[in-house]
């Protein structure tokens, strides 16, 4: 692929979009801004423009009278991609197939994937079905993010498989890989990123472990990007200093944290999407189990070991060709090729782009 093949699209673009970055007013307290969702909302920015402010709203509550006003006068309102689908997806809360027939809505799947936890994606219940018919009754393609997701769709609604496309996700497309830059194999300043579900604490210390032993003279950072219980303000020298039974009166968040402090780690926790994009400009290596930062380095030529969490990651180390790792495999995995992964990315950017040039205008 030469340079002229890619280019970022200056300005605003008059879609609007459904996001679940970030969190409505209404849930907070109860939902966590996600910020690898924020990196998929500038990837696809960064394929067809800007959203205006007055036009980017989240999915995760009833739209008001004025949103879908907004909504229904816009060429197309771009649902922003992240691992929505399940059984019971409507879009979001209130939306029929009803509703969108008789209105203008052209709602466009972007790069959306599978839940990926078990008993989210048995079968799509009757309601689902409708209302993935009715919007694709007004668009010529849906964007899906893995051969998993588009195999359930396919195998769910079959009349709609010419319309389904699989493009991969949008965080992954960006000019240094796709234009063939060297991967940097530099390791002086090293992210490791953390998932903190369930019982993630065997998981993440092995990854922290596995970093502090094998690349002790490594700048190390653990970046947070579902921030469950922020950090105070001192909370690094605290961690460091404190000794004994200290960690009994800490929650599951904050013991993680110490834990990775007395292994040397310093604890990042960006204020939004945008200030991690940019900490990471300045990252040589990143190793833990949040997809989007493992795409957003991939996509730099920058090399990323993903450790799995649960389904969401299966599918596209099947697309793109990477490992999927865990501590145990990590060292035979640090001289992975990543030449097939740019293949591969190639590959699918030219289906995005198929999908891309029908969006409505």
């Amino acid at each position: 692929m030469n340079d002229s093949d890619y280019s970022v699209v200056e300005g605003e673009t008059s879609h609007s979009v459904l996001t679940p970055y970030p969190i409505p007013d209404s849930l907070i307290g109860r939902k966590f801004v996600n910020l690898g969702d924020g990196f998929i909302l500038r990837a696809i920015e960064r394929l067809i423009g800007r959203f205006s402010s007055q036009k980017i709203f989240s999915p995760r509550v009833a739209l008001t009278p004025d949103a879908f006003n907004i909504l229904d006068r816009s060429p197309a309102v771009i649902l922003a991609g992240a691992n929505q689908l399940n059984d019971r997806y409507t879009v979001c809360p209130g939306l029929t197939a009803e509703l969108i027939r008789a209105s203008n809505l052209r709602l466009v799947p972007f790069g959306i994937g599978l839940h990926g936890e078990t008993g989210f994606t048995d079968g799509l219940i009757d309601t689902t079905k409708d209302i993935l018919r009715a919007l694709h009754e007004k668009i010529e393609f849906s964007s899906w993010r893995c051969p998993h997701t588009v195999g359930f769709l396919k195998q769910q609604l079959p009349e709609l498989a010419p319309q389904i496309l699989m493009t991969g996700c949008p965080v992954i497309y960006d000019k240094p890989l796709l234009s063939g830059r060297t991967f940097s194999t530099a390791t002086r300043r090293i992210a490791v990123t953390v998932t903190e579900r369930k019982d993630f604490w065997a998981r993440e210390t092995a990854v922290i472990d596995f970093v502090a032993h094998h690349f002790p003279r490594s700048q190390r950072y653990l970046v947070l990007h579902q921030n469950y219980s922020p950090p105070s303000r001192f909370e690094n020298l605290r961690h460091r200093w404190q000794f004994g039974n200290s960690a009994t009166a800490l929650n599951e968040y904050q013991r993680l944290r110490r834990y990775a402090v007395r292994r040397g780690f310093k604890i990042i926790c960006p204020t939004d999407a945008d200030a991690c994009i940019a900490f990471y400009d300045n990252i040589d290596l990143h190793i833990g189990s949040r997809l989007h930062a493992h795409l957003l380095f991939l996509s730099r030529a920058k090399r990323s070991f993903l450790v799995p969490v649960d389904g969401r990651s299966i599918g596209m180390a099947e697309f793109f060709g990477f490992p999927l790792c865990s501590p145990d495999n990590m060292v035979s995995s640090i001289d992975f090729d990543f030449g097939i992964v740019r293949e591969r990315a190639q590959a699918g950017f030219s289906v995005m782009q198929r999908f891309i040039e029908s969006l409505p205008q």
